[in-house]
This record gives C-alpha cells, sequence and structure tokens, in this order.
C-alpha cells in the first residue's frame, strides 16, 4: 500500500488534468492516520518543528521584495504556500506508513517500485500503445493551457510519465532521484543494473537536462557493478541517435548525441536559446532589491523573460532573495545527509553543485515542484533536527 501512496504523493498525477492525486492521497493518509490514532493503533507522532518553521519562514520572507517594491505579485507566496501544504502532508504520509524502524528501507522498495512502473508505462507509451499514452498524457497538468501544443509535437514523448510534471523540472526529479539511490547504495550493496538501466531510461524520456547532467552523479558515485548497465544504456542511445536520428522524438531527445556524432558544434537548441537570451545581467536596483514580479501579467510566462533560476529570482528579490532561497535548499539537502548518510558532505556538496548548475537553466532552489518535494519528503526520514513526538496521551519533546 506504501508504494501506492508514495508513488501518487511523490509524482503527482493530475488524472483528467484535474484530480490531483497527491492532495487526494494525502487527504486518505491523514484519515487514516486519524484512525489508526484513534483506535490506539499507532501510539506516537513525529514533528519536524525546525523544517515547518523553516518552510514558514520562507513564506514570510518571500513577501519582503512585495513590501519594498510595492507590488501585488503574489505567486511566489503562493507557491510556497503550496510547499507547505506539501510538506504537511508528506509529514503525515511518514507518521502513518513509514515512521517505524524499517521505514527507510520501505521507501527504498517503494521508489524502485515506482521506477519500475515510470518505466514500463514510458516504453509502452514510446512503443506506440494508445491507451498507454492516453493515460500518461492525462496525468499531466494543464499548464496553464499548453499542454495542447506539445501533444502530436516532436516532444511529446515527454509527456509520457505517469505524472503532473514535465521537461525541466520532471528531470530535475529524476536526477535528484539517481543521485539519492546512488549515494544511498554506496554505502550498501550497489543498486541493481535493472534499475539503474530503467531510471535513465525514464530520465532521458523526461528531456536532455537529465542525458546530460546524469553522468555528475555516476561519476561521483560509480562503481564497477553498474558498468553492465552503463554499458547497455550508451548502446541503446548511441544506436536511436546512428540509426535512426530522423526521427521525431529520437531528433529532439538525443540532439547532443548526434550532433557529436555528426561533428557538429552545436550542444543543443536549447542550450543556444539559454546562452543567447535567457541569460542577462539585471540592473543594479534589480540586484539590491529586485522588481518584487515573478510572473508576467499573462500568469504564465515569466517576468523578464527569462528561464534562468538566478535571473528570475533576482528580478524577484536580488541577491539577498537569491541567498534565501539557496539556504532553504542547503537546509534540506544537509537534512537528508545528515539522516540518510551521517552528514556525509560529499553528497551535499555535490547534491548543491548540481542543483546550482541547474539552477542557471531554470528553478531550483527552493522550487516547490516533484523534485523539491521529494527532498523535502526525503529529510523526514531520520531524527536529526528539533522532533516533537507526542505519545498516544501524553507529549514529550526531544531535541536530537
Amino acid at each position: 500500500m506504501s508504494a501506492w501512496i508514495s508513488l501518487f504523493y511523490l509524482y503527482d498525477p493530475w488524472f483528467f488534468h484535474v484530480l490531483r492525486m497527491s492532495l487526494i492521497i494525502g487527504g486518505i493518509a491523514l484519515l487514516y492516520l486519524g484512525y489508526h490514532w484513534f483506535s490506539k493503533r499507532q501510539m506516537s507522532l513525529s514533528l519536524p518543528l525546525d523544517s515547518l518553521f523553516a518552510c514558514v519562514a520562507l513564506c514570510a520572507v518571500s513577501c519582503i521584495p512585495l513590501f519594498v517594491n510595492g507590488t501585488k505579485e503574489l505567486g511566489v507566496l503562493s507557491m510556497y504556500i503550496k510547499a507547505l501544504i506539501a510538506f504537511g502532508l508528506g509529514v503525515v504520509i511518514y507518521n502513518a506508513f513509514y515512521q517505524q524502524n524499517q521505514g527507510k528501507t520501505q521507501l527504498i522498495r517503494d521508489l524502485k517500485l515506482g521506477i519500475l512502473l515510470q518505466a514500463i508505462i514510458g516504453i509502452l507509451a514510446l512503443l506506440g500503445v494508445p491507451f498507454v499514452i492516453d493515460l500518461a498524457i492525462n496525468t499531466n497538468a494543464p499548464m496553464g493551457g499548453h499542454l495542447p501544443r506539445f501533444i502530436g509535437s516532436e516532444q511529446e514523448y515527454r509527456l509520457y510519465n505517469l505524472t503532473s510534471s514535465a521537461f525541466f523540472p520532471l528531470s530535475a526529479f529524476y536526477l535528484m532521484l539517481l543521485h539519492f539511490l546512488l549515494a544511498y547504495h554506496a554505502k550498501t550493496k550497489p543498486l541493481a543494473g535493472i534499475y539503474l538501466f530503467l531510471l535513465l531510461v525514464i530520465g532521458l524520456i523526461s528531456g536532455r537536462t537529465f542525458l546530460m547532467f546524469s553522468v555528475l552523479s555516476i561519476i561521483i558515485y560509480f562503481r564497477w557493478r553498474y558498468l553492465p548497465a552503463l554499458i547497455a544504456f550508451g548502446v541503446l542511445i548511441v544506436g536511436l541517435a546512428y540509426f535512426y536520428p530522423q526521427n521525431i522524438y529520437v531528433e529532439h531527445a538525443l540532439e547532443p548525441i548526434i550532433n557529436l556524432i555528426n561533428g557538429g558544434e552545436r550542444l543543443s537548441s536549447s542550450t543556444d536559446t539559454l546562452l543567447n537570451k535567457h541569460l542577462f545581467m539585471p540592473t543594479t536596483k534589480q540586484l539590491l532589491m529586485g522588481d518584487g514580479l515573478y510572473y508576467a501579467p499573462n500568469g504564465w510566462s515569466y517576468y523578464g523573460g527569462s528561464d534562468s533560476g538566478f535571473i528570475r529570482q533576482a528580478l524577484y528579490g536580488g541577491v539577498g532573495y537569491i541567498l534565501v532561497c539557496f539556504v532553504f535548499t542547503f537546509y534540506f539537502v544537509k537534512r537528508i545527509a545528515d539522516n540518510w548518510f551521517n552528514g556525509s558532505w560529499k553528497f551535499v556538496i555535490s547534491t548543491m553543485l548540481i542543483l546550482t548548475i541547474l539552477n542557471v537553466k531554470a528553478d531550483t532552489y527552493a522550487y516547490p515542484g516533484v523534485m523539491f518535494v521529494l527532498l523535502m519528503f526525503l529529510s523526514l526520514f531520520g531524527t536529526s533536527g528539533r522532533i516533537k513526538t507526542i505519545f498516544y496521551q501524553k507529549e514529550t519533546a526531544k531535541n536530537v
């Protein structure tokens, strides 16, 4: 049961583009936890006070650029309120299904089952199975009305996951999932080759960002037993790029590989667009205090016309706001390291390096997409930080 709970919570599919499963499954988990609590089957609840405080503090700090600039753009504040709600539901799910001693092992198993299911859906959709394609597409978010323009395009394959997320946010999610699992298995037996291969495949479906930056995680946590899976994946992508370069999905997904095979000088069209259009130096005033704007008046595109996370954050609240987002992100990454990897600075530094590189392209610092929900949820598995444990009919608080 926990595998389905974590799947719907973390991947957050929106069935028929409306039914947001993370909220529905969170509500079910809350009812389940309440029933077990009042029937005395659940004898304690754990509340991460410092993490909850960090989320509330971020909401409060995000209001400062609005007051300073006199704007009324509530997009950022609403994002962080949604993140607080998502984290609260994660706390409920953790207490209901993972609080026991084997919770970490159970979560790792559930994450792998999620990889298996997503791989089956992605591969069957790519093979053209109609009902699987419809299922995958019908779980995506409406994207502000822009979803239809991707259906039937060369990027439709990127919608072939059971999730509301797509494109860069989903690539960032799979990058963090890969990095976390490789780090976890660095101190245990290696990650099974089939899961590594399938994760690379579904990561590739999510976009070229995963293809390019997954190499960093593999290098950092490389083990020789991963070689067969890596060779199989390498043969797959090179074979597709060499023999099927005219296929619209292959041409888009493997553009960097195709360019490399053909001796081209470009890495990818998206990289060119980022460098030529989305990266620019904000004004001195914007660097100091921002403009208090995140979204453009249409409510969908971003103020300033940039996709870069650093530029968006600077335009909203200046360099100070970038630092706030960095510290918030660092907090949860460090909490994961403390709870899962004995405070490993190798994990902290490598994770922040990847997130910083990605933040050049689009928001990753404190951005409450599926990737950050994953990080927040992982941070719950342990006793690091200020945890308040509420026992049935009595309360105690402990500091660890």
